[in-house]
C-alpha cells in the first residue's frame, strides 16, 4: 500500500532535519577567506563555484548567498553604521532654535 503525501513528507523531514544548519560551521570556518575574496572583487557566485568545485562547500548557491548576506553583509552594515554615527557638538556658535516661546517676544 502506498503512503499518503503527508506521511511521505513526514518521513522526508525526519530524515533531513536541519539541513541548513549543517552548512553553517563550514561557512564560519571559511568566512575570513570568503570575506577576503569578496573584498578583492570576486562575485559571490565565483566564490561559491570555486569552493563547491573544491568540495569545501556542499550547499546550493542560494543557501550560500543567504549565509553571505546573514554573516558577512550584515557585519559590514553594522560596522559602517557604528563608524558613521556622529556625536552632537554642543559648543557650536550660530543659530540655535529655542522651542519655548517667550511672551516678551510676542508683544
Amino acid at each position: 500500500m502506498t503512503k499518503t503525501l503527508s506521511e511521505r513528507v513526514a518521513l522526508f523531514t525526519d530524515k533531513n532535519k536541519n539541513t541548513g544548519k549543517q552548512f553553517l560551521p563550514v561557512f564560519i570556518a571559511l568566512k575570513p577567506d570568503i570575506e577576503q575574496a569578496l573584498q578583492d572583487g570576486w562575485t559571490v557566485y565565483q566564490v561559491w563555484d570555486t569552493l563547491y568545485d573544491e568540495g569545501k562547500i556542499k550547499c546550493s548557491y542560494q543557501w550560500f548567498r543567504t549565509l553571505v548576506n546573514r554573516h558577512i553583509t550584515d557585519d559590514r552594515k553594522q560596522k559602517q553604521h557604528k563608524s558613521s554615527t556622529k556625536t552632537a557638538v554642543t559648543d557650536q556658535e550660530g543659530f540655535r532654535f529655542n522651542s519655548a516661546t517667550e511672551k516678551e517676544e510676542l508683544i
